[in-house]
């Protein structure tokens, strides 16, 4: 029987309050930069922060240093949530299975191979609908990346295929985006931004 159809629904489980925000910067060139200005762009400034900050996000990222997932630990550890939005659909192929590959062997996460929600019918605009923190449809600019059969709960799909989880571990909770926000976030989408401040902003 499929992981998913024993987790609790994921509109039950309330989102952390955030206190503080950081976006971890990741060392080299970024694989979606207008995903790390959206959701610059999109958080409160004067929340901005790294002393013991409760949301943590990793945009658009293929692999993690190790000082990197040290931060992600010590974050989950000190209960705050963890938003890791994969950039692999924008990688090649090698750089996809080492994506692959770090997902699985350091956050135990399975994606499959990279979808074109473009492709086909031209005339359709594809969305992701989300379902925690809350219900929101926003609008897909790119590729995508679904989740394989897995623990925790899907939160978020496009089309019948899963692209966001969301898992507790340790007091924090960790969240993987297989469609990226961040360029939604930018281009203003008032869903994204919507989506993202129900994270726990008061």
């Amino acid at each position: 029987m499929s992981s998913w159809g024993m987790q609790m629904p994921p509109s039950e489980v309330p989102a952390r309050a955030v206190s503080r925000w950081l976006l971890l910067p990741i060392p080299g060139p970024r694989v979606l930069p207008e995903s790390f200005q959206g959701y610059r762009s999109a958080l409160p400034a004067e929340r901005s922060g790294c002393d013991r900050c409760s949301l943590l996000i990793v945009p658009a990222v293929l692999t993690i240093p190790l000082d990197g997932m040290q931060r992600i630990a010590n974050a989950l550890r000190n209960g705050a949530t963890v938003i890791i939005e994969s950039g692999g659909g924008f990688a090649g192929q090698s750089n996809f299975r080492q994506h692959r590959r770090f997902l699985r062997e350091y956050l135990q996460i399975d994606v499959q191979s990279p979808v074109d929600l473009w492709k086909g019918d031209a005339r359709r605009v594809p969305y992701i609908d989300y379902t925690w923190p809350h219900a929101a449809k926003v609008r897909d600019f790119s590729r995508v990346v679904p989740l394989g059969d897995q623990e925790g709960a899907i939160i978020a799909w496009a089309g019948d295929r899963p692209v966001g989880l969301r898992r507790q571990l340790e007091r924090g909770t960790l969240v993987f985006l297989g469609s990226p926000l961040g360029p939604a976030l930018w281009a203003g989408d008032a869903e994204a931004r919507r989506w993202l401040l129900g994270q726990g902003f008061q």
